[in-house]
């Protein structure tokens, strides 16, 4: 694994090459890898879903109200008795109405077995995208984040993340050409992610 990570981090380097300022910045980082995951799918999507459109210190306030409500670090579908507990549990944690109602089709979807770990690990990343996109609350970003961060795919650029975004146009400023980030960091566009996330803090 970690001669792998080294790898994919010699790659984004020399891809970099043209790129001074970016190359310096992917060196800053060093060498980054996505975390494994100790979430199951449904926790992992309602933390998504929490996290949506709002900063990543006011996601986690909402996180760790949700678990101290259920009185657990780690929590599961499991915790939830019902979609009637599932609800009680986070209109406590007073996230939105409409982040209530989106969390409990999930619930209900993956209760009757319409998502399951086990049914999006038979397909390709297209077919997740597919599927997860037919659920209420469930956007591009919200896939790329399960795609990234749960399923731990290398090649997911999202390029609809306001921090993406942001940091993007300005490495294209900095290095004053417009750089087709998707195409040319391609196969490894999740790490590179990672890199412009964290780099990020430093340049924005």
């Amino acid at each position: 694994m970690k001669l792998r990570n080294q790898k994919i981090h010699d790659f984004l380097i020399e891809k970099s090459r043209k790129f001074p300022f970016i190359k310096n910045e992917i060196r800053k980082n060093g060498v980054l890898q996505i975390t494994k995951q100790r979430l199951d799918l449904f926790s992992f999507i309602v933390k998504t879903i929490i996290a949506q459109q709002i900063s990543d210190e006011i996601a986690q306030i909402f996180w760790q109200r949700l678990c101290s409500q259920l009185k657990k670090k780690i929590i599961s579908i499991k915790c939830f008795k019902n979609i009637n507990h599932l609800k009680k549990i986070l209109i406590k944690t007073k996230i939105s109405k409409s982040k209530i109602n989106y969390i409990s089709e999930i619930y209900s979807a993956m209760i009757k077995k319409e998502i399951s770990d086990h049914l999006l690990l038979k397909m390709n990343e297209g077919e997740i995208i597919s599927l997860l996109l037919k659920f209420k609350g469930i956007g591009p970003w919200t896939c790329n984040m399960i795609l990234i961060f749960y399923y731990k795919k290398l090649n997911i650029f999202p390029e609809n993340d306001l921090v993406i975004k942001k940091t993007s146009r300005k490495l294209n400023s900095l290095e004053k050409k417009r750089i087709n980030f998707s195409e040319h960091y391609s196969p490894y566009l999740s790490i590179f992610s990672l890199h412009l996330w964290k780099m990020s803090e430093r340049i924005l």
